[in-house]
């Protein structure tokens, strides 16, 4: 049996989700906004179930954009008054038809605590757009994120802290649209199209690695590399 190897590193997903403002009970004066509809390519047309109603990735927009040291210091003193559990990072949304920064915030038992997560980054200093109801919209999301991945086999990664997502290695980089196109085309043409798929990039030594981040609650190693094949001969047709 090959040995696993771990891999901590940054890097960063692009995907496309549902957005709309939380509400405004919850925002503390701050434009909040929630991600309504999780992985669209693996749920398909059907909300899932929750046992409990806690909020899955919320997004703080912000006035101005940090840089990601200061974000991760604010992160460190919030965490040290914010008792509860929770993720942040910096990434950007589309609001009123203009790409804003924000704080991605992910991993919240419940949405009572959000009000004073938002109170303790103002009082970090952060200052956030003001709230405003938004409807649901389909939205163009990217995020810095960090990565703890498992790998048994060279290209194929598995993300330690999240179980059912996997990464696959690709030898170059689609545009957005590229990868959404390849990606309805490979569901039309799969008996297994119950996966939902998103962009994304990882820093090694030296390089950038572009990957694709596949989010399946069941899903074997053999899917997995017919979907990095597929994947890899549409970015090389690209490059022809």
């Amino acid at each position: 049996m090959e040995q696993k190897k771990t891999i901590e590193t940054f890097g960063s997903i692009s995907k496309k989700e549902i957005l709309a403002s939380l509400e405004e009970e919850f925002c503390e004066g701050a434009l909040v906004l929630e991600s309504k509809f999780p992985f669209p390519g693996y749920y398909h047309n059907t909300i899932p179930d929750k046992k409990v109603l806690n909020p899955g990735s919320v997004f703080l927009v912000t006035k101005r954009q940090h840089q990601e040291e200061d974000i991760m210091r604010t992160n460190h003193a919030v965490k040290k008054k914010f008792k509860k559990k929770f993720d942040a990072t910096i990434g950007e949304v589309v609001v009123f038809n203009e790409t804003r920064p924000c704080i991605r915030v992910k991993f919240l038992d419940d949405y009572k605590f959000i009000p004073e997560l938002v109170r303790l980054y103002k009082e970090s200093g952060i200052q956030f757009l003001k709230y405003r109801r938004i409807k649901p919209y389909y939205n163009l999301i990217k995020i810095r994120k960090y990565f703890a991945l498992e790998t048994t086999e060279p290209g194929l990664y598995h993300d330690t802290n999240e179980s059912q997502m996997w990464y696959l290695q690709i030898p170059g980089n689609f545009t957005w649209n590229q990868f959404e196109k390849t990606t309805l085309d490979l569901k039309r043409n799969l008996d297994n199209d119950k996966f939902d798929a998103a962009m994304g990039t990882i820093y090694r030594q030296n390089c950038l690695v572009d990957m694709v981040r596949i989010y399946a609650e069941e899903i074997d190693t053999g899917q997995l590399n017919l979907l990095q094949k597929k994947y890899i001969d549409a970015v090389k047709k690209l490059k022809i």
